[in-house]
Parts: C-alpha cells; sequence; structure tokens
C-alpha cells in the first residue's frame, strides 16, 4: 500500500494529477483504501493490513513512525454551521491508531497519542495521551516511548 501512495504522491507532486489518480484507483483496487494522493504521509507510517478500508482526506497530515489500523477515516467535517468546512487532521509522529477509528476535522493529534479503537476524535488529543470513545475522552497518559523500537522491529 505505502509503495502505490508513494509513487502516486510523488506524481500529483510533479503536476502528473492524472496519472497519480490511475495508481490511487489501482491502489483501491489492490488495497482497499481510498487514501488520496494529496495527503502528507511521513516515513516510516505503517497502515496496518495493507490500510483495507482506511480512507483519508486529501488535506490530512500523517507524522512519521505511526502505526495505523485497518478502517480507520481521516476526514473533513461537514455542516452548514460550521465555518472549519474542509479542514482535515493533522496527526502527530508516534501515534498509535486503533481499528474503526474516526477522525474528523481540523485537529490535531499529539506525538506519541492513542487513539482506541473505535474512537470518534472531534477535539485536539494532547501529546502522549490515551483517548477511546464516542466522543473520544482522555483516560490515561502514555508511559516512556517505546514506538519507535516497536516499528523498526516490523
Amino acid at each position: 500500500m505505502n509503495f502505490f501512495w508513494r509513487i502516486s504522491n510523488n506524481l500529483y507532486r510533479g503536476g502528473y494529477s492524472k496519472l497519480a489518480r490511475i495508481f490511487e484507483l489501482l491502489r483501491f483496487k489492490l488495497g482497499g483504501n481510498a487514501i488520496s494522493a494529496q495527503c502528507r504521509i511521513g516515513e516510516e507510517t505503517i497502515f496496518m493490513h495493507r490500510g483495507l478500508g482506511c480512507v483519508a482526506h486529501e488535506n490530512t497530515v500523517i507524522g512519521s513512525y505511526c502505526r495505523i489500523c485497518q478502517n480507520v477515516t481521516f476526514g473533513a467535517k461537514w455542516s452548514v454551521l460550521n465555518k472549519d468546512d474542509g479542514e482535515a487532521p493533522v496527526i502527530g509522529n508516534y501515534v498509535e491508531i486503533g481499528a474503526g477509528a474516526v477522525i474528523l476535522g481540523g485537529i490535531h493529534i499529539g506525538n506519541h497519542a492513542v487513539i482506541g479503537a473505535n474512537a470518534v476524535v472531534i477535539h485536539d488529543v494532547p501529546p502522549s495521551t490515551v483517548v477511546v470513545g464516542m466522543p473520544a475522552k482522555e483516560i490515561g497518559l502514555v508511559e516512556g516511548s517505546c514506538w519507535k523500537k516497536d516499528i523498526a522491529a516490523h
């Protein structure tokens, strides 16, 4: 998944948006995800299970060394009353996101944060914080920093 995304992203940034779209469609057919070639994804970020079911808005920014499980949605928050329509999330570095999580709007997820499975995140998450639930609420802090070591082992 990352291989095809990197190709489509490089094509898009190089001005070949139609060719990038072809690679997006190929990636969708092979991997079952809709991660825009326009979003920015840092180095060594891993989409578990080939990113199956993941969706990322074109303005999403995902940091480096993140682990993202299947069926995660990074999207804009749309509403008649919302002045921030179209803003997408910014995910820090070393963030772990559980399966089925939904992260909406122009929010920031701090470095080393953990988003629980099926959490619906609509507000900023401070660094090194664990959030779960619908809507997501803080339940604790991440102690230590072992993410880089864990990811390097994959």
